[in-house]
């Protein structure tokens, strides 16, 4: 059991720190000898804890702040114990009929059910969670439906090959008939099957070459002019959170500094992005994964920790995440994002 930079811990050093993390992540205060003791009724004296401690901050897995004779977790500590001495929680059978209604929503509209997910997380944690909605312009196409719901506007259905279904309407100049809104759908499917939505979007024109000669509707043209906004989805909202209230609950963002880089962080796109869908990461798509304080590399959450996994939305890849203070339960809330990706993983719209 070692973490790499530090040596080895004695069983006792294992213990201690795996109860001052426990004990700090309830109280958010400076753990002393005593209480853990008293707490967890140690069979050894308080000198023997507190010889324990003193080996623990000599590595820098604990922190002796102010005066004070209690010790806190660093986030070397956290780290260490996140990597070796934590085991993931099991969720109440409350916590597991709560996930499982996202249900309800995966087969509705995929922004509702983003929105959902991230409402659900944040109501369970009581932290900020953040879901990252999949791309769809990564989906293959599979077919486009075209119907008449008024004189001048057409409801577009399109479906990707994982199943997933996107609808929108356009607005067209004259009314068009139904033969010939069948007409326009059969050329479109013809011409753009088995392509990537986003590949659509940027060759529509080549894809659809000599269009102009059968097209009395003009309705193919309005398809290559409103192609961004049809077969990519750069135009809608990347990702939904919950939970903002909460975090300002947490002792650690009494400091309005604190609380205002979390502001701060919702209000950058790219930066949210950044944050849960960093390419750099390398991990296998199933783990959850992670960041502790500093090893976020942003600023405004370099006092949180980052609880993440990658989730498969008919086949195409999303984010689901919470950011809390390093002082979080790691243990549980590693269950929630992993089983909530889960609930996510096992719909398939495509069956």
């Amino acid at each position: 059991m070692k973490l790499t930079g530090f040596s080895e811990l004695t069983n006792r050093e294992q213990e201690v720190l795996r109860y001052i993390i426990q004990n700090f992540i309830v109280t958010a205060s400076p753990v002393a000898s005593k209480t853990l003791v008293d707490r967890y009724r140690l069979n050894i004296s308080s000198a023997t804890v507190r010889n324990a401690m003193n080996s623990l901050e000599s590595k820098g897995l604990l922190d002796h702040p102010h005066t004070s004779s209690g010790r806190i977790p660093t986030e070397d500590g956290y780290r260490l114990y996140v990597n070796s001495l934590m085991q993931v929680s099991e969720l109440s059978r409350e916590e597991k009929q709560i996930l499982d209604t996202i249900q309800n929503f995966l087969t509705n509209d995929v922004d509702d059910a983003v929105q959902s997910a991230a409402r659900i997380l944040a109501r369970l944690s009581n932290l900020l969670a953040v879901v990252i909605a999949p791309k769809l312009g990564h989906g293959v196409f599979r077919k486009i439906e075209l119907v008449s719901i008024s004189s001048n506007r057409i409801l577009v259905v399109l479906t990707v090959e994982s199943g997933i279904v996107k609808t929108l309407s356009v607005e067209v100049q004259t009314e068009i008939k139904p033969d010939e809104l069948e007409r326009v759908a059969r050329f479109l499917n013809e011409r753009l099957h088995g392509y990537k939505l986003s590949e659509i979007a940027k060759k529509i024109d080549e894809m659809l070459a000599n269009y102009d000669q059968g097209d009395y509707s003009g309705l193919i043209r309005v398809f290559i002019d409103s192609a961004d906004t049809i077969f990519d989805d750069n135009h809608l909202r990347r990702f939904h959170f919950g939970g903002v209230e909460y975090m300002a609950l947490q002792p650690e963002f009494n400091d309005l500094g604190n609380y205002k880089g979390i502001v701060e962080l919702l209000e950058n796109e790219d930066m949210i992005i950044h944050l849960f869908d960093d390419p750099r990461v390398e991990s296998s798509e199933k783990d959850v994964r992670i960041r502790i304080g500093k090893e976020n590399k942003i600023q405004q959450v370099e006092q949180c920790s980052v609880v993440s996994a990658n989730y498969h939305y008919g086949g195409i890849k999303g984010t689901i995440g919470l950011v809390g203070p390093t002082r979080m339960n790691y243990s549980r809330m590693v269950a929630l994002v992993e089983q909530l990706a889960n609930r996510f993983n096992v719909y398939n719209p495509g069956a």
